[in-house]
Parts: structure tokens; C-alpha cells; sequence
């Protein structure tokens, strides 16, 4: 996995490292470089380029940014739709037909008996749609964690398996974390078998198996 940009002399994610370290001092570079992927991860045109193998991937689909980790949403739309959607079809399979043809009989007859006991003439969908049940009954993964960390750490794996995210930008984040929650969090990330990468506007210790990349104040890259 791989993550360039075309005004940089090396890459910012390399296949040789779980994670890199991108350090950027410079308070014009820094912000012109966040935004850039940030539009990039919203489905915009930009100069970082994401592959796979030599393979372009989509930005804005293999990636997810954090900023603020205190406002993780384990239960995002975007969660929550790919959720849904694997439900749905797991409520078509053979293991659950008949189950749900059972529920949508059972919903058919409770609406034919509301109907009965007004004075209207109603109708109604027959083909139950289980996404939109799903919606309106509140279904969502259980928030557990209390620990901010914690929900660092559950995220990551939600959204591994759920969306299938491959990189996880996070913005800063070494001013939250210790040194010792940061080793944790990489063995996660290095555990799923996907890529970190943490923005810094600053210099900070070392952390150790990764990459380090820094565009002082001038704008000179170091690595």
C-alpha cells in the first residue's frame, strides 16, 4: 500500500512500514496538505495518489481521516448503511428465509388488522423492506466503551470489516495519546493488516517500526 502525492519527492505511506510519522511544520504547508485530503476523501480531485500493487485505489473509499477522537461515530451513516445492507442480505439467505417470509406474513396481517379497525381503505407495500426496518427499530453495534481509546481501538476494527478501510489518517493525535497507547494502537493497525498514518504539526519522540517524514519550516522534506 502506497500513498503519494505529486509535489513530493517520497512517498507518504510505503509498503516497507505499518505506519509513518508525517511531521509537517509549516503552518501553510500543513494546512494545504490537510485540506487537499480532505476534499480527496470526499470524492474531489487531488494530488495524492492511494495504490495497491501498482493499482490506483479510491481515495475516498479505502480511506477514513480522524481528527477529533473524541467524536468518533462507531455508528456513522456510512457504518450503518454497509450494516444494513449485509443484514439485508443475510435476511435473504437460505439461513433466514423463511424466518423473514414468517416476519413479512406476520407485519401483513397486523397492518390488514389496523386497517379493519378504522374507517379508511388502505394500502400498503407487501415486500418488507428490511433496511428501512432495520432503520426505524434503532439497530446499531452497542456502544461499550467508555475510554476514548477504546473506541479508537473498536473503530478500527468496525470499520476493517465493515467498510473495508485500508488507511487511517489521524490528525495530531500524539496530543491525546501516550507513548505506550500509541505502540497499542499500531499493533492494531499492523493486527488488521492495514495502513496509519499520523499528521503532527510538530516534532515529537521517535516512535519506533515506522516511517518519519518531515517537511520543516522552509518546506524541505527530511526522511
Amino acid at each position: 500500500m502506497k500513498l503519494v502525492h505529486t509535489s513530493l519527492n517520497t512517498a507518504v505511506l510505503s509498503d516497507k512500514y505499518v505506519f509513518t510519522e508525517w511531521i509537517i511544520e509549516s503552518p501553510k504547508l500543513y494546512a494545504n496538505y490537510l485540506q487537499e485530503l480532505f476534499l480527496q476523501q470526499n470524492g474531489e480531485e487531488g494530488g495524492f495518489v492511494l495504490s495497491d500493487k501498482e493499482k490506483e485505489l479510491n481515495l475516498a473509499k479505502n480511506m477514513e481521516i480522524i481528527v477529533n477522537p473524541f467524536q468518533i461515530e462507531i455508528n456513522g451513516r456510512k457504518i450503518l448503511n454497509k450494516l444494513y445492507a449485509e443484514l439485508e442480505q443475510l435476511s435473504k439467505s437460505e439461513l433466514m428465509y423463511v424466518k423473514t417470509l414468517e416476519l413479512t406474513g406476520k407485519i401483513q396481517e397486523y397492518l390488514l388488522e389496523l386497517e379493519q379497525n378504522t374507517e379508511y381503505v388502505l394500502e400498503f407495500d407487501m415486500e418488507l423492506d428490511m433496511s428501512a426496518l432495520f432503520k426505524s427499530v434503532g439497530v446499531q453495534y452497542e456502544v461499550q466503551e467508555t475510554d476514548f481509546f477504546e473506541q479508537i481501538i473498536r473503530y478500527i476494527k468496525i470499520a476493517v470489516n465493515v467498510l473495508a478501510t485500508k488507511v487511517f489518517v489521524f490528525i495530531n493525535l500524539r496530543s491525546y495519546l501516550t507513548d505506550l497507547q500509541m505502540q497499542e494502537l499500531i499493533k492494531e493497525i499492523s493486527y488488521q493488516d492495514v495502513k496509519g498514518l499520523f499528521i503532527e504539526n510538530h516534532d515529537r519522540s521517535c516512535m519506533e517500526g515506522g516511517m518519519r517524514y518531515i517537511i520543516d519550516r522552509d518546506g524541505c522534506e527530511i526522511y
